[in-house]
């Protein structure tokens, strides 16, 4: 029985629900979690969007799953899994490398040493100065 705005009874949606779950194999949902991880994990690796810790733990993931579902897909998804997850641990190193850069840059070098222990050359200046 509908209620007045259309609706299925609660019983029946639990009852479809069920059913739509019946339906679902396991890899398919492992697959979709795959490409939703491959989405986030992307998208955290760079822009505003950037977290490293974040992109990580996806990567992991993905890297867990790999070998697992490997055998329940068809070897041209199996291999397109491989590359994105190729490609997202690729993109997560050049990440920490640009995060690493700027704070490198921003501190000056010190000035070497002279090996005896002396006083560093003063700059030279032209006679008559």
């Amino acid at each position: 029985m509908a209620d007045d705005q259309g609706q299925a009874p609660e019983g029946a949606s639990v009852e479809e629900a069920a059913e739509q779950l019946k339906a679902i194999k396991v890899a398919d949902l492992i697959v979709q979690a795959a490409s939703g991880l491959i989405s986030l994990g992307s998208l955290r690796l760079v822009g505003d969007q950037c977290d490293l810790a974040q992109a990580r733990l996806a990567i992991d993931s993905l890297r867990a799953l790999e070998p697992v579902v490997r055998e329940q897909l068809s070897a041209e998804l199996a291999d397109e899994l491989q590359r994105a997850v190729a490609g997202m641990q690729l993109a997560f190193a050049e990440a920490v490398n640009a995060e690493k850069a700027p704070a490198a840059s921003a501190a000056p070098s010190p000035a070497p040493e002279p090996e005896n222990g002396a006083s560093p050359p003063a700059a030279a200046s032209t006679p008559g100065e």
